[in-house]
């Protein structure tokens, strides 16, 4: 039964972080707001929703355990899981140079979060200085965007794709207003639901909700970067396909665990700076090698790679325990 809950929890979770991205992108689109700042704000942080109220949720229950092992699993899950089936399913052609600064801030974001997450918690200057990370990040796409459009350079076609996940504008303010109340009960109530049958799993397999949060939470709230990582590279958007796990990282590391952390301070296991750190750092430092000595093409054997890693982390996490 706790199964049911958990995986119905989930459902309402994703489906709760849909009707939140549409209808306020759909609001926003509706004010005014220029379709570029809504694709790289509102429509470019869908997919971390479930991360964010899942760890959120987790924090309010006092299960920091859970919170930062849900970031920590869904990064080295969107490279080794959603990557490597990705690539598996279809070869993803990268251009270095258009992926190399999100890379390196990838890395950076990363580093941050090993560095504060040493003494074992992150309290709210911590967090703070995380979601400074993500509105620097998220600022700068945008003025990045604005002087390619100022030059007269086309519209970055991953920002034209992003902008088909918006919400109709034609809708009348009162029903986007409540479908968007709708999205956010949903996603309140079903990471609710969700992480209260974590944690209830973790007692029944005797492991710490560390272990559950870092593989069965982290593999759930990755749903959304799997399949929209996959829809865009069978679309043939390879630049979609990687930007969106790479921005999700960035993000569930900013603005996941800054938010998270500025709400409430958080314990980390210890495991986290002995184990669990490093392997979302190497995940992320694995990409740039891929990328350049294919030159550009993942194909199945990066899958298999990626995969292999992945694989590796769960089965040592649960060995840990």
């Amino acid at each position: 039964m706790t199964w049911l809950w958990f995986i119905g929890g989930l459902v309402v979770l994703i489906l709760g972080g849909e009707l939140l991205v549409r209808n306020a992108s759909a609001l926003a689109l509706k004010a005014n707001v220029p379709p570029l700042l809504v694709g790289l704000t509102i429509v470019a942080m869908g997919t971390s929703a479930p991360e964010l109220f899942a760890s959120l949720q987790a924090s309010w229950n006092g299960d920091g355990a859970i919170a930062v092992g849900n970031v920590l699993g869904s990064n080295v899950a969107n490279l080794g899981l959603a990557l490597g089936l990705t690539v598996l399913v279809r070869t993803v052609h990268v251009q270095w140079s258009e992926l190399r600064i999100h890379w390196w801030v990838m890395i950076l974001a990363s580093v941050i979060f090993m560095l504060e997450a040493w003494d074992l918690t992150l309290g709210a200057w911590d967090g703070g200085f995380l979601l400074l990370g993500a509105s620097l990040y998220l600022g700068g796409q945008i003025m990045l965007a604005r002087r390619h459009a100022q030059q007269g350079q086309a519209q970055d076609p991953a920002v034209e794709d992003l902008m088909d996940e918006a919400g109709d504008a034609s809708k009348s303010y009162a029903l986007l207003a409540l479908l968007l109340t709708v999205g956010c009960v949903a996603l309140y109530w079903g990471s609710d639901v969700f992480v209260t049958s974590a944690k209830q799993i973790a007692m029944d397999w005797g492991v710490s909700t560390h272990v559950v949060g870092v593989t069965v939470v982290a593999f759930g709230t990755s749903v959304p970067e799997i399949a929209a990582s996959l829809t865009a590279a069978l679309r043939g958007n390879s630049a979609l396909s990687i930007g969106n796990l790479v921005g999700s990282n960035i993000l569930n590391l900013f603005l996941v665990l800054g938010a998270t952390a500025s709400s409430a301070p958080l314990a980390v296991s210890e495991v986290v700076p002995a184990h669990d750190m490093w392997w979302m750092l190497g995940a992320a430092l694995l990409l740039a090698p891929m990328i350049l000595l294919t030159k550009g093409k993942l194909g199945r054997g990066a899958g298999v790679v990626y995969i292999a890693v992945y694989v590796a982390y769960v089965w040592l996490v649960v060995l840990h325990g």
